[in-house]
């Protein structure tokens, strides 16, 4: 199966929820996950699997912009293997 993909360039300015209307527009009947491509303002571009029922879960849930949603997804993990939890235990 070939995943949709989804080329979004935003800024936190001025794009708020472009990545949900660019979802809704997309035949995404067969796929719960589509690729996303992310060009940021700094020019930086993240590439990943976006698993869409888990992005409108949390933006229904915590009504949070679409950036911050992008954002919180592409760092998951990351503090995990940090020692995020050692210095703040340990301070």
């Amino acid at each position: 199966m070939i995943l949709p993909k989804l080329f979004i360039e935003f800024n936190t300015k001025n794009s708020d929820n472009i990545i949900s209307t660019k979802i809704q527009n997309l035949n995404i009947s067969n796929s719960p996950v589509i690729n996303l491509e992310v060009k940021e303002s700094n020019g930086r571009i993240n590439n990943f699997k976006l698993d869409i029922q888990l992005f409108k879960t949390i933006k229904i849930v915590q009504d949070l912009p679409d950036w911050v949603i992008v954002k919180m997804l592409l760092a998951s993990g990351k503090l995990k293997d940090s020692g995020y939890q050692y210095r703040i235990s340990n301070g």
